[in-house]
């Protein structure tokens, strides 16, 4: 008889077992449900943003360009996450990933716009990379 006690055991109700499995569903889905970037409208109103922050950061370092200085100038740092948010865009455009990005690229973009004698003139890479 105590072999058989086994065999009778209740399962779980089917409710709890259907409620565990749905949130496991939503946990590995959870990026699938976080709030995105239109692709149509949004998408390129910020690419623009972006574009526009690059263009200026680049005239000004035209105009600072100086072939005595050592390191990285801000824009070429700038250029480089700009392209790196371009490419994360097209596979993550969750608004907080695309907020990180804009707020990363606003930040080198304050950078670049300062004057040159409050930036040292040209960032160093380590310096640069630090921040």
């Amino acid at each position: 008889n105590g072999s058989l006690s086994g065999a009778f055991a209740r399962p779980p109700p089917p409710d709890a077992m259907a409620s565990f499995m749905f949130f496991g569903f939503l946990t590995a889905q959870k990026p699938h449900y976080e709030d995105r970037l239109d692709n149509e409208t949004e998408a390129p109103r910020l690419k623009a943003l972006w574009r526009d922050m690059e263009e200026r950061c680049f005239d000004k370092y035209l105009s600072e360009v100086n072939d005595d200085q050592k390191g990285i100038h801000v824009y070429q740092l700038l250029k480089h996450e700009v392209a790196q948010c371009k490419m994360l865009m097209q596979t993550d455009n969750r608004r907080e990933v695309m907020q990180e990005c804009t707020m990363k690229l606003v930040s080198l973009n304050r950078r670049c716009m300062s004057t040159a004698e409050e930036t040292g003139g040209r960032a160093s890479l380590r310096a640069a990379m630090d921040r």
